[in-house]
């Protein structure tokens, strides 16, 4: 969906621009931070549009209202959740990809 090609793997996202890189060097506790921080941002952007929106939305499309309201809980749970073992995680903590090897 976001590369427009179906079978099309993560390669595709990380791109040849250093991204990927950059992510797998943060350790697990600042990848937690990042990725928290960046959902509660969009969260945060979605809601702001959706307030105006809402009282048409529940209206009109009320099952696809419903699902987006269900997603932003899950995002802001997720968020959370990563933020709490953010805080429990040792300042050292490992790297993400390089732990799974």
């Amino acid at each position: 969906m976001l590369t427009g090609d179906p079978v099309a793997g993560l390669e595709a996202l990380s791109g040849k621009d250093g991204r990927r890189q950059e992510l797998e060097d943060l350790s697990d506790r600042e990848l937690l931070r990042k990725a928290s921080r960046e959902m509660l941002i969009a969260i945060r952007l979605v809601s702001a549009v959706l307030r105006s929106h809402l009282p048409h939305l529940m209206t009109t499309k009320t099952m696809e209202t419903a699902t987006l309201l269900n997603t932003l809980t899950a995002g802001l749970r997720a968020a959370v959740d990563g933020l709490e073992q953010f805080h429990y995680l040792p300042g050292q903590a490992g790297h993400a990809v390089k732990d799974q090897q």
